[in-house]
């Protein structure tokens, strides 16, 4: 079984090697959990490192700005440390035309909004 879609992570603290394996070894452990047979797809798998900034868990401005555009626009709430710095991943991506305009995206929000509280003081200003 392979659907051909392709699943792209933006990274929130991992390198891009590191990441990817961690998703095989899940997809993999997935995989036999549901008793398929044969190898499970990792060619379509993709992780970005480049949105993580200086550490986990350490605001970046453009998290900052994806927070606050989503907050504002959507009345979605993201946390800092994970859909937050995927969303601001994601914008960036949109807005340098990486996919095609007839590409269908699909965001996962993880939760964690609670996490955006503690906070505050990287939103302060």
């Amino acid at each position: 079984m392979r659907s051909g879609v392709r699943v792209l992570g933006i990274t929130v603290g991992r390198p891009r090697d590191n990441q990817e394996k961690n998703v095989a070894r899940l997809l993999d452990a997935t995989w036999a959990h549901l008793g398929m047979t044969g190898a499970a797809a990792h060619d379509n798998i993709e992780a970005n490192d480049q949105y993580f900034g200086a550490a986990y868990g350490i605001p970046t401005p453009a998290m900052k700005e994806a927070v606050g555009l989503l907050a504002e626009t959507e009345g979605v709430l993201l946390d800092p440390v994970y859909s937050g710095k995927a969303m601001s991943g994601l914008i960036d991506l949109v807005r340098r035309r990486v996919f095609g305009k007839d590409e269908n995206i699909v965001f996962v929000h993880t939760g964690g909004q609670a996490g955006l509280f503690a906070y505050e003081p990287a939103f302060a200003a």
